[in-house]
């Protein structure tokens, strides 16, 4: 099969591979649209903070946002899968009986199994990391299953209810998507803060009460404003900078609650006023991955605005295009097309 392999620091080129062996608890699917997370090129360029360095000594093939149909089903699965299903799919399934997944922590699993990489023409998956997609949601949409899925669990954290309001720092794809997840969780006054002109224009269509540009605005100034001198209910960071993320406790309010919904580097660090905490009892939280969302992210795909996020659709042969157009930051989500 054709794959995107990559073999050395920020080279990825197609190659021509095995297919990947499915084995009796896993099904093969044929890969249709695998979208590109922000931590593709931090992999690529082999800085991803969760990942060990004896990893980036093997030849790798990226990518876990993907959609397709089934190709394969092994011998060992129980659910009604059939081939040619249209499916889409969480790149690792817990293993359901260590103490994390016992304790409602299956995102923490120490045996989790993953799937093998989706820029590719197949990848295998086990069986519970399957999720047939529903008949009015394209491919293309479906490649979208796993970063919804992650704005699922950054609401839950986030504890967003009806009235709540909401700013977010962040026009990329997850910070879009929590917004339209806030949108639907009751949020009545929202802010998004973007430098790109494109991605506030996007917020804006997609229900966001005000945009701002950071560069050029003051967002606490703007914030108040919005929410009658007080500060936000909830401030949530997906953009990844460190300043967005510290000036992210000025939006908050009393007793606000701010979420940390980006993948920072590794050794970064955010100074923060524990006095500040204290005087305002604040609270500071993060999201990883996104735990037993799956399902309710399958059921929100119809539901939510995700077209728009699609921006790109790149031949797998020039998937180093893809990797360059991410770099610029004007594209919102970018999907590969074996």
């Amino acid at each position: 099969m054709k794959a995107a392999v990559t073999r050395t620091a920020g080279v990825i080129k197609m190659e021509e591979v095995l297919d990947p062996v499915m084995s009796p608890d896993q099904i093969k699917v044929k890969i249709v649209y695998a979208g590109l997370c922000g931590t593709d090129p931090e992999n690529l360029e082999q800085r991803f903070g969760l990942m060990p360095p004896e990893a980036y000594k093997q030849a790798r093939i990226l990518g876990h946002e993907a959609s397709g149909t089934i190709a394969a089903i092994g011998k060992n699965i129980k659910g009604n899968f059939k081939v040619g299903q249209r499916v889409a799919m969480n790149f690792r399934s817990a293993c359901g009986h260590c103490y994390y997944c016992q304790n409602g922590m299956e995102h923490f699993c120490r045996t989790a199994e993953g799937s093998s990489g989706s820029f590719a023409e197949y990848a295998v998956y086990p069986e519970s990391a399957v999720y047939v997609l529903q008949d009015e949601v394209s491919l293309e949409v479906g490649a979208l299953l796993e970063p919804v899925s992650v704005a699922v669990h950054a609401i839950d954290q986030a504890k967003v209810r009806t009235g709540s309001t909401v700013a977010i720092c962040g026009g990329g794809p997850i910070g879009l998507l929590c917004l339209e997840m806030a949108l639907k969780a009751g949020a009545t006054k929202t802010l998004l803060s973007e430098p790109i002109a494109e991605k506030r224009a996007l917020a804006k269509k997609l229900g966001a009460d005000v945009t701002v540009d950071p560069f050029k605005e003051d967002i606490v100034a703007a914030g108040k404003k919005v929410t009658d001198g007080r500060g936000f209910d909830v401030v949530i960071d997906a953009s990844g900078s460190v300043k967005a993320a510290k000036d992210g406790i000025n939006l908050a309010d009393n007793k606000g609650l701010i979420l940390w919904a980006a993948v920072y580097g590794k050794d970064v660090e955010i100074p923060v006023s524990p006095f500040l905490l204290y005087a305002k009892e604040l609270t500071i939280t993060s999201t990883f991955v996104s735990p037993y969302s799956f399902p309710r992210a399958l059921a929100m795909l119809p539901k939510l605005e995700l077209k728009s996020l699609i921006t790109n659709i790149i031949p797998l042969k020039d998937i180093q295009k893809a990797f360059d157009l991410h770099k610029k930051g004007k594209s919102i989500k970018i999907l590969i097309k074996p």
